[in-house]
C-alpha cells in the first residue's frame, strides 16, 4: 500500500471541515477591501458606479413606459386612467426593481443611496415613492404638454401629437426631472446640516 509523507491527508480534511462548520463572525479572520480586491475577477470594461446608477435608472423608467403606457395604452382610454396606472406602476417598480438593483450593483455597499429618495429598504417606502412617483410623473406629462403647445404654436397645427411619448425620450425626461429632485434633497440636506453644527458650534 502506498504511505504519506508528512500529515495524514485525512485528518487535514477532517479540520478543514469543522473549521468551515465551526466559522462565525468572531473566529473569522478580517481582510481588508484591497486585499479582497486581488482575488475578484476584474473585468477589462471599467463603468463608473455613478455611470451604473444612470443606466439603471433609465432603463427601468424606460421599460416602465414600453409595458405600461405603450402596452397599457390601447386598453385604457382614459388619459387619467393611464397615467395614475403608470404612476402605481412606476412606484413599484423603483421600490422594489431599481432600488434593489442598485444596492445590489453598490460598490461598497451603501454607496448608491444617494442615488434614491428613499434609500432605507422598509415597508412604508413603497408608499413614499408612489407618491413621490405620482409628483415627477406630473412633471414628465406637464412637459410634454408644453413641448406640443409649442410646437404646435410653431407649426400651425392643431390636430395630432408632433411629439410623442416613446421609452427612450420618456426615459431621459423622468431621469432628468428625478435627478433634480434628488439633487435638491441632497442640497436640502446639506443646507441643514450646516445649519445644525453651526447653532451647536454657538453652543
Amino acid at each position: 500500500m502506498a504511505r504519506y509523507k508528512g500529515d495524514d491527508p485525512y485528518r487535514l480534511k477532517k479540520e478543514a471541515v469543522e473549521d468551515l462548520v465551526g466559522a462565525n463572525v468572531d473566529n473569522t479572520p478580517k481582510y481588508t477591501e484591497e486585499e479582497l480586491r486581488k482575488y475578484r475577477t476584474k473585468s477589462k470594461i471599467h463603468i463608473s458606479g455613478t455611470s451604473k446608477a444612470i443606466l439603471i435608472k433609465l432603463w427601468f423608467s424606460g421599460a416602465v413606459c414600453y409595458f405600461f403606457i405603450w402596452g397599457l395604452g390601447l386598453y385604457i382610454g382614459s388619459t387619467l386612467d393611464l397615467f395614475v396606472v403608470t404612476a402605481i406602476g412606476m412606484g413599484f417598480v423603483k421600490d422594489i426593481l431599481e432600488n434593489n438593483c442598485l444596492r445590489w450593483v453598490a460598490d461598497p455597499p451603501g454607496s448608491n443611496d444617494k442615488w434614491m429618495m428613499f434609500p432605507k429598504k422598509q415597508y412604508r417606502s413603497l408608499i413614499f415613492n408612489c407618491i413621490y412617483v405620482f409628483f415627477v410623473m406630473f412633471c414628465v406629462m406637464m412637459t410634454y404638454e408644453g413641448v406640443n403647445g409649442v410646437m404646435n404654436a410653431l407649426t400651425g397645427q392643431t390636430e395630432g401629437v408632433l411629439f410623442g411619448i416613446e421609452p427612450v425620450t420618456f426615459g431621459c425626461i423622468y431621469l432628468a426631472f428625478d435627478l433634480f429632485f434628488l439633487w435638491m434633497k441632497h442640497f436640502a440636506g446639506k443646507i441643514i446640516s450646516d445649519a445644525r453644527s453651526k447653532v451647536e458650534k454657538g453652543d
